[in-house]
């Protein structure tokens, strides 16, 4: 089994560097155009732009979510067998705590105030703005609604853990054994799961901070990263598993259109496929259930059968991912508003935000670990 104990391990290194940029580049196409909740929307792209974007939007949060969970689950079992559950959850409320309360008490109420100067309310002051969204505190995490999901997870984690020794045992005298079969199998089963819950809380629909209605994919891959780890399942991955998974990936996502357009989701309405007892939603559920599944499984297979040597710089930048993700809400904002007085074109718009963002992302995140304390979070 690969341990990640004392050393990193590089191909989920830069899987990790990859999906915090589509996560960075997912909030900016929905800036421009694309279906989903964010903080600053832009002129839209053109017709044809915004049903690229949104496709773009649905592959990537058929997984990318998903997998940032499977890698949590796939790394929590080292630590709470080094440290056990009291110091294991600790160390999780310091490092995922005091993000979390940052940004809800003190970016969010930036955030707002200085869209409230720019866009919303144009000529009103800062301070006043600032000041009334401090006093309005609803706790209202914005992206970071993901923080506040691996609090709870490390605190089921940690109660089952003390609960039941035998579930902190570092090797299994049972292996369970990893199979692509059984892998379908686990998808189809989110994707069922999915549509029931969505029948009663459809996709977009907040409970709290939570869209619940993503969370069966959620719950099932922070438990099949407990497992990997436990059973080695990455290890077993080969070259062959990484040629079926990446066709299956794009025969499931050459689905898309065609399933989007004989349902409508193209024509400004994508609601039938978002929850409720239709077919539309059901077929909507397993379809990102399975293409979500299938990249994942395609990304590690990929990435793990390159075996990459990192470079320095690659190596920083994935120490910096959990910076990005935590700092890239208020970046991506204040990028996209630089391009409002020139009259550039939204498409031109959309890839200088991108560039900027990304860039501007990292480099902040990276200079903010070298802070006192900070590196103890970030």
């Amino acid at each position: 089994m690969i341990k990640p104990t004392g050393s990193r391990i590089a191909y989920l290194d830069n899987l990790r560097i990859l999906v915090a940029i589509l996560v960075v580049l997912h909030h900016i196409v929905i800036t421009y155009g694309a279906p989903g909740s964010w903080y600053f929307y832009d002129t839209p792209v053109s017709e044809l732009g915004v049903i690229l974007l949104t496709i773009f939007a649905a592959l990537n949060a058929s997984f990318f979510m998903g997998f940032f969970f499977l890698l949590a689950g796939y790394f929590a079992p080292q630590s709470l067998d080094r440290k056990g559950p009291v110091r294991f959850l600790w160390g999780r409320l310091i490092r995922l705590g005091i993000p979390l309360a940052v940004f809800s008490l003190l970016i969010d109420p930036l955030i707002r105030a200085v869209l409230a100067v720019r866009v919303w309310s144009p000529g009103s002051r800062f301070w006043p703005a600032f000041t009334a969204s401090v006093r309005d505190i609803s706790f209202t995490p914005g992206p970071l609604w993901f923080v506040t999901a691996l609090l709870i997870f490390a605190a089921a984690h940690s109660v089952l853990s003390a609960a039941t020794p035998r579930l902190r045992s570092s090797q299994s005298s049972k292996p369970l054994r990893f199979t692509n079969r059984r892998v379908v199998t686990f998808g189809l089963v989110v994707g069922v799961a999915t549509f029931l819950v969505r029948i009663v809380m459809p996709s977009g629909e907040s409970w709290f901070v939570f869209q619940l209605g993503d969370f069966p994919q959620y719950i099932a891959l922070y438990i099949a990263g407990v497992l990997a780890y436990r059973h080695g399942w990455f290890d077993r991955l080969t070259p062959k598993d990484g040629r079926r998974w990446r066709w299956a990936a794009l025969g499931i996502a050459l689905a898309l259109p065609i399933v989007g357009f004989a349902g409508g989701a193209f024509d400004g309405d994508p609601s039938e496929f978002l929850g409720g007892l239709r077919w539309e939603s059901l077929l909507g559920s397993v379809w990102s259930a399975m293409e979500g599944i299938a990249i994942i499984m395609a990304l590690l297979t990929t990435f793990k059968e390159r075996r990459p040597r990192q470079l320095p710089i690659v190596r920083e930048a994935a120490r910096s991912t959990y910076g990005v993700y935590i700092l890239h809400a208020p970046i991506v904002v204040a990028v996209s508003m630089l391009w409002l007085p020139t009259g550039l074109q939204p498409g031109i718009r959309l890839v200088l935000t991108a560039c900027v963002s990304v860039a501007a992302c990292f480099t902040i995140a990276a200079g903010l670990r070298r802070l006192p304390l900070a590196n103890r979070v970030l």
